[in-house]
């Protein structure tokens, strides 16, 4: 699988918690997230769709490219500030079991991450390529 998704990527990971009537609430912490996650898991059910070989069984790789927004006032080659990338990565590979391109993200074995600068407002986003572990 390959997909491109356009749009600020979110992180998921920090939780807030609350004691609503005698049990504990849990939501994400980032507003962006939601928003974010179904563009991911959009895209990725639209190549699952008409695909038989998926969900992929077995062990899998999945392999990432994030593509930040650039301040204005930034000079420096990598975006080496938040949101962190472990958890951009969680966002990911929840959507990609939401959409039914695994059957667990567990399944994920390995795993390789880059963070870049994207050359215009236009480009942001992450490109995904997920693939059977050989």
């Amino acid at each position: 699988m390959h997909i491109r998704v356009y749009g600020d990527p979110a992180p998921q990971g920090s939780k807030t918690a609350r004691l609503v009537n005698g049990h504990v609430v849990m939501w994400e912490s980032s507003k962006k997230l939601p928003g974010w996650r179904e563009s991911v898991v959009m895209a990725a059910k639209i190549e699952t769709m008409n695909n038989k070989s998926y969900p992929l069984l077995g062990p899998v790789t999945l392999h990432c490219t994030f593509y930040m927004p650039r301040p204005k006032s930034v000079s420096r080659q990598y975006p080496n500030t938040m949101p962190d990338l472990d958890k951009l990565l969680r966002g990911i590979s929840d959507s990609l079991e939401i959409a039914g391109a695994v059957s667990n993200d567990g399944q994920i074995v390995s795993i390789v991450a880059d963070k870049v600068y994207a050359e215009s407002p236009t480009e942001n986003g992450v490109e995904i390529w997920l693939t059977k572990k050989l």
